[in-house]
């Protein structure tokens, strides 16, 4: 199909996958993650996660942002903002958690957003990880190691480890305000050195085999196989500069996809190599979309391969 000027290029399994994606919608606007609770009148089944990446899906096929199903999704995102300027996973979570870079992305493509993204940004910087927690460098010791010394990773809760998708989250939330001046956002300065320290962070948690899995220290990965996954959503929060050391992790991502990989993973790698202007192999036939995660992920994919560039919402 022939796309409009600023229209993304359709196919027939966008098409299906966005339908499948409207169709799940809650009444009160948020996406739960399973296609079985999208009927539930309870709040209780609209989640912040699976309703983030449901925006973010439909901002990467150009959603018209006066559509309903856009501007509910997004409503049903800001009103669940918590007093200290994050989001819990679910409304009735007590706790905010890393899942907040995911919601400022999401609102960062929204005209609705109005003054919740300073507020969502401050908290991201507050809780970049600083140093070994005391527990963790004592249990370090007991095992003969030396605790990891790169500062700049996220936590998925507060005051814990930090660990690599929250991290990456977090570079690709910032990196939405290093140019644009916004009302209640720090300084550009500060932004930068924060994004530097956490690319660094992931850089420092590289397997051996040149990817990424959860955490990727030396005491706890050094010597396990990266997951693709993982590797897709570091390399997509890493410059793309000559001299960037992901000459192995990009050939790492590109055996990945001469494998047949879940729609996540498959997404994820996709996402990075043409972040970082590599060729993609040919994935076979569409991935199983479970989830509306999957669903997600997968719509956002599409649109970067159908263009031949990714999201710019998902470029550090």
């Amino acid at each position: 199909m022939t796309a409009k000027a600023g229209e993304v290029p359709t196919s027939a399994e966008g098409d299906q996958l966005r339908r499948r994606l409207l169709e799940g919608q809650n009444r009160d606007g948020g996406w739960p993650y399973q296609p079985g609770f999208a009927r539930q009148t309870s709040q209780k089944s609209s989640w912040t996660e699976p309703t983030a990446w449901a925006l973010l899906a439909l901002a990467a096929r150009n959603q018209d942002p006066r559509d309903p199903a856009y501007g509910t999704g997004c409503s049903w995102l800001l009103n669940k903002q918590r007093p200290d300027g994050g989001w819990a996973p679910h409304p009735d979570v007590d706790t905010t958690t890393s899942v907040t870079s995911l919601a400022v992305l999401a609102l960062s493509q929204s005209p609705l957003r109005g003054d919740a993204l300073g507020p969502g940004v401050q908290w991201i910087l507050r809780h970049e990880y600083q140093e070994t927690p005391a527990l963790e460098r004592f249990a370090y010791r007991l095992l003969g190691a030396s605790p990891p010394k790169a500062p700049g990773g996220s936590p998925w809760f507060p005051g814990t480890a930090a660990w690599i998708a929250p991290t990456a989250m977090s570079v690709l939330a910032l990196s939405r305000f290093v140019n644009p001046a916004s009302a209640g956002i720090p300084e550009r300065t500060q932004l930068r050195s924060a994004i530097q320290r956490a690319q660094r962070y992931l850089l420092s948690r590289r397997c051996r085999d040149g990817g990424w899995n959860h955490g990727g220290s030396a005491f706890r990965s050094e010597d396990a196989e990266s997951y693709p996954e993982m590797t897709g959503i570091a390399l997509l929060a890493l410059p793309d500069e000559p001299n960037a050391p992901l000459q192995k992790p990009l050939s790492l991502a590109a055996a990945f996809l001469n494998r047949r990989q879940p729609a996540g993973a498959l997404s994820w790698l996709q996402l990075a190599l043409l972040k970082h202007g590599r060729a993609i192999p040919p994935s076979g036939a569409p991935p199983v979309c479970r989830n509306y995660l999957d669903i997600s992920l997968r719509l956002i994919a599409l649109a970067g391969v159908e263009t031949g560039n990714p999201p710019r919402f998902l470029v550090a």
